[in-house]
């Protein structure tokens, strides 16, 4: 494939009283395009990913940036030279027919006829002539809705749109026939200056759109109209060298547009600090959901993108040196382009308190506790916000939490800072609590210990994996260990009587047991400081109990068990509020710990301190 054209200006003069010459050259002969629109137009694949805009098109984009342009005003902004249509497709030979040599994506509507008059030679730019008074920008007929005026623009011409504000304020209107008709003052120097440059940036652009638009996203492609294998084809073929001799546009020039693109897009983006940066990560279909100004600067910041990868196409062909490398201590432009993530999206997520990563891990024994803690959480008044307590089901007493201790507490930390004290890190840090019944590895205080410094050391050995350790006071705050003072989540919370009409709920029998029988032996347990399920799993051992012992004919269900008591601990919560000095239940004191621990690492950016 091959990007060469032959654009040949057919030297027939309009008939308007202008010279042959004076078109050819141009309105402004000391700053004329190097190349004409007509001439880009010609390349292979342009207009394929974004398509031409049509007037109608062009003022709905153009509000979206916060301009709010009539196509009487659009005329005004032809006529001062500001935005001048890309092209005009007429009926009317301009330069002799040019046929692609290559194939090109399937079109349709507008795109169809652009191509059909690009073939015919029937395109006319109006950047290379005077204004044209006559030209039409709307119909004399507003419901003719199949109208068009020939007139097309290139996406990138909305570039200017975000810098037109203060000179439209000062447009004034007079009335004619009942309508209202815009007039603009002469635009100063330095508005012109930049619309000339922001057309001439927009045309190189045109001309690389379909090379290096569809890879700007990391590890996509995005196509429009065309199917993987057509653009790779188009891709092995395409030769920034040569197109860059072609377009008489060198990787100096690229270079410092593209810096200029980024400057322009920092002087109007109305975000800052964190929230520019977040926004990079956002995908570029997500951007249709913006507008004004932040519309505006992320698509500069598009346009100096493929600038900058065919800079870098340039380099990687020796045609030119590496980009320069970035300060870390000041600003630079290139800090803006949107492949330069200063740190990783969650980092940045941290940085505007959107972390979706839990500041605590509550991990319960079993599902007695899984199915009380939401219902506690809610009862306390708490939102229900996963990104500040996740629950964790561990499965038993009897099952080793370290590794998952470990993979869910351990800080990810990144550069160091100035003096090398301190690491930052990567997510909010995140406490792995722990709550169980006082049995298996959480039976005494010397297991508890044990399992405690098991989880420390893990957690260490993944800082190290990343350069970093820490203090010991840094990892007591990472890993807690709760457990209940009575022999089980259920006779910690709720009295013999309590739990002997809970299980009369739910059990059809109970044993042939009256409630003061189920009292009695639910008692006998607590005393032996056994988990309550050994009431139907072992009856009764007491010589003293009269009834039959043993294992009832089928077990209490833990599950609806807990839901039997609820209510009842939902009561105990309700009177610990209303109470001035409430005594609050245990599994309530645990959520309310959880949610202040959650609470004070919900926002902000985090340290790690570190030592030698």
């Amino acid at each position: 494939m091959t990007f060469q054209w032959s654009v040949k200006f057919i030297e027939e003069p309009e008939q308007t009283g202008i010279s042959v010459d004076f078109a050819r050259d141009g309105f402004n002969t000391n700053n004329r395009q190097a190349v004409s629109a007509p001439e880009v137009i010609s390349l292979p694949w342009i207009a394929t990913q974004q398509c031409l805009l049509d007037t109608k098109d062009f003022l709905r984009q153009a509000k979206e940036r916060g301009a709010d342009l009539s196509p009487l005003l659009l005329r005004q902004l032809y006529k001062h030279r500001i935005i001048i249509p890309l092209v005009e497709v007429t009926d009317r030979r301009y330069y002799e027919p040019h046929d692609q040599e290559h194939g090109e994506p399937r079109a349709n509507g507008r795109m169809l006829e652009f191509r059909a008059a690009r073939s015919e030679g029937r395109l006319r730019d109006l950047g290379q002539i005077p204004f044209i008074p006559r030209l039409s920008f709307e119909s004399s007929r507003p419901t003719n809705y199949s109208w068009w005026n020939g007139l097309l623009y290139s996406r990138y011409q909305l570039s200017i749109v975000a810098f037109l504000k203060p000179w439209l304020g000062k447009c004034r209107y007079s009335y004619r026939n009942e309508r209202k008709y815009p007039r603009l003052p002469e635009p100063d120097d330095t508005l012109r200056t930049r619309a000339n440059q922001l057309h001439r940036i927009g045309l190189m652009a045109l001309a690389l759109e379909a090379r290096y638009l569809p890879i700007l996203e990391a590890g996509q492609i995005r196509l429009t109209n065309t199917k993987i294998d057509e653009y790779l084809a188009f891709r092995r073929d395409f030769d920034p060298v040569k197109v860059s001799r072609q377009l008489q546009y060198s990787a100096s020039n690229a270079h410092s547009d593209a810096e200029c693109l980024l400057l322009l897009a920092r002087t109007i983006d109305p975000t800052n600090g964190p929230w520019r940066e977040l926004i990079k990560y956002a995908t570029r279909e997500s951007w249709k959901h913006l507008n004004g100004d932040l519309l505006s600067a992320m698509h500069l910041r598009e346009t100096s993108e493929i600038l900058l990868r065919f800079y870098e196409d340039l380099s990687e062909r020796g045609e030119t040196g590496p980009l320069p490398s970035i300060p870390t201590t000041t600003w630079h432009p290139l800090h803006d382009r949107l492949s330069s993530k200063q740190s990783t999206l969650d980092q940045q997520l941290m940085d505007v308190g959107l972390s979706p990563h839990p500041r605590v891990v509550l991990a319960v024994e079993g599902d007695s506790e899984e199915i009380m803690f939401p219902r506690v959480w809610n009862a306390l008044g708490y939102s229900d916000a996963p990104e500040l307590v996740r629950l964790l089901n561990l499965g038993g007493t009897d099952k080793n939490p370290v590794k998952v201790a470990g993979l869910a507490a351990t800080p990810l930390v990144t550069r160091q800072g100035a003096a090398g004290d301190f690491v930052w890190m990567i997510k909010p840090p995140t406490c792995f609590m722990i709550v169980a019944d006082p049995e298996g590895l959480y039976a005494t205080k010397q297991k508890i210990d044990k399992l405690l410094n098991d989880i420390k050391v893990e957690i260490k050995s993944g800082l190290a994996a990343q350069g970093a350790q820490t203090t010991e006071p840094g990892l007591n705050e990472l890993v807690k260990i709760h457990t209940w003072s009575a022999p089980c989540f259920e006779y910690e919370h709720f009295t013999d009587e309590e739990l002997a009409s809970a299980i009369a709920t739910v059990h059809k029998t109970c044993n042939d047991w009256s409630k003061e029988e189920l009292v009695t032996v639910l008692a006998y347990w607590r005393g032996k400081k056994k988990d309550i399920r050994r009431v139907w799993e072992s009856g009764n051992q007491d010589e003293k109990f009269e009834k039959k012992r043993g294992r009832w004919e089928y077990c209490v269900s833990k599950t609806e068990l807990t839901k039997a008591l609820w209510p009842i601990l939902e009561q105990k919560i309700k009177t610990a509020i209303s109470t001035e000095d409430g005594h609050y239940p245990q599994i309530a004191q645990v959520a309310i710990d959880a949610h202040g621990a959650a609470q004070k690492w919900r926002h902000g950016s985090f340290v790690l301190e570190v030592i030698d």
